[in-house]
Formats: structure tokens, C-alpha cells, sequence
């Protein structure tokens, strides 16, 4: 519903695009209803992780799994277990460039805002030894990511101002990063398409016919970018001239 665009645009590119799911979905929607049950709570964390896979397969993403973190629950955990977990997959995988929520959480949902803060101290702390309690984690190998970027909606894209829950959405001089994707703006509709149990949310169709989904930008966390400096395009940019 995010950075889907930028996703499939560089998995169409030939790159290895690769997301993993924090929570398990159960606090959402399917359909109409919010279950109250454990059986249909069981029943929509199910549906949810199938429909995450299906959506992945859309945007030419591959996805790395689940954390299974309870829905909505996140602010409850310790932070560091969290980031701890996340700095496991950075070093597995090794990634030039992570992508994550901007900080507001873009809806202030607290699990967003918690994975934030994980993301930004998991980036600093898988490039170094010896950093965590876990052995699990110190066993990988140090990985230093180049880039790292928070995706955001633009304050003055005129589809956001009806948007029936409050969100943030980033002035032009916060935004360092605007991504063209009128080639895959289709692919992510698609993709949002595989989450039929979440149809009566947000009515993302409307920003797909407004054309919302024709660019995407975001703020590069890491390394910062100097103020006045001209906005990039692509988000691999000078990736080879970064220290890792």
C-alpha cells in the first residue's frame, strides 16, 4: 500500500527485492467484520499471510516470512528484541538499501512507529561485532546497509487531502527522494487487489484512479541528506560510492 510501486519497479529492473512482515495480522478486518473469536481471529491471521504472499508474487517481491508479533502489540515488546530480530535479517541477507515506515508511523499506528525506531537502530547495529546479547545474531556476520529511506505520502499530492483517516504526509523540503512509477503503478494496485479481505478499508482504489500511485517518495534516513541538496531519483543511487 506503501513503496509497492518502487518494489516492482526494481524487481522488474532485475534486482532482488525482499520484504518481511512484522505482526500477524489479526487485529484487521475480513471483510466488514473485525473477528472476536480466537477461531476467526486464527482464521484472518491465515488469510492475511496468504494474502501477503499473493501480493509479493504481484509485485515480483519475495517474501521472507512472518515475525508473528501479535497485531497492534508491538509497543508492548521490548524494543530491543525487535530490533534485534530485524538486525538478524539484515545480516542475513545483506541488503544495499532498507526501506521502512517514516516516523510519524504515516497513520501514528504504534506498531508502525515501533518498527521505525527498530529498522533505524537495526541498520546501525548489524554493521557492527559484537552488538547484541543474542548469540544468534552476533553468529552473522556484520553487514553495513548503504542507504536507508522512510517511505512518505507528499503533503501537496492533492488525492491525500480527503483521505478519510489522519495521516502525515511529508512537506516538499522533508522529501529527499521522489521515485517515478507510472510503469508499475498498475502492478501495485494488483497487488493491493490480493488483499481482498482488507477491501473494506481505505479506499485505495480511489488514489489508484486518481493517480496516487504514479511516483513515490521517500526520506533517506542514512547517510543524511544535506539540506538544499537536489532530490533523487533513484533510490540505488551512488549505493558503490557509500561506505559499508
Amino acid at each position: 500500500m506503501g513503496p509497492g510501486g518502487t518494489l516492482a519497479k526494481y524487481a522488474a529492473l532485475g534486482h532482488r527485492v525482499a520484504f518481511v512482515t512484522a505482526t500477524d495480522g489479526g487485529a484487521g478486518r475480513l471483510g466488514a467484520e473485525r473477528p472476536t473469536t480466537d477461531a476467526g481471529r486464527a482464521e484472518l491471521r491465515a488469510v492475511r499471510r496468504a494474502e501477503t504472499r499473493a501480493a509479493a508474487v504481484a509485485l515480483g517481491a519475495e517474501s521472507l516470512g512472518f515475525f508473528g508479533w501479535d497485531d497492534g502489540k508491538l509497543a508492548e515488546l521490548d524494543v530491543l528484541d525487535v530490533e534485534e530480530a530485524i538486525a538478524a535479517v539484515i545480516r542475513r541477507e545483506r541488503p544495499d538499501v532498507v526501506l521502512t515506515f517514516h516516523g510519524s508511523g504515516i497513520s501514528y499506528h504504534p506498531d508502525h512507529r515501533v518498527i521505525t525506531l527498530a529498522v533505524m537502530g537495526a541498520v546501525h547495529g548489524a554493521a557492527r561485532p559484537r552488538w547484541y546479547r543474542s548469540m544468534s545474531v552476533n553468529d552473522l556476520a556484520p553487514h553495513r546497509v548503504s542507504k536507508l529511506y522512510a517511505y512518505v505520502p507528499r503533503a501537496d499530492a492533492p488525492y491525500w487531502r480527503d483521505w478519510p483517516r489522519e495521516i502525515y504526509a511529508a512537506p516538499d523540503d522533508e522529501i529527499t527522494t521522489i521515485v517515478d512509477t507510472q510503469a508499475t503503478a498498475d502492478v501495485k494496485w494488483a497487488a493491493i487487489e490480493k488483499h481482498a479481505s482488507q477491501q473494506s478499508g481505505p479506499p485505495f482504489r480511489a488514489l489508484w484512479t486518481a493517480g496516487a500511485f504514479r511516483e513515490e517518495c521517500f526520506v533517506r534516513l542514512r547517510p543524511e541528506s544535506p539540506v538544499g541538496a537536489t532530490k533523487e531519483t533513484d533510490l540505488l543511487d551512488g549505493v558503490d560510492d557509500f561506505d559499508r
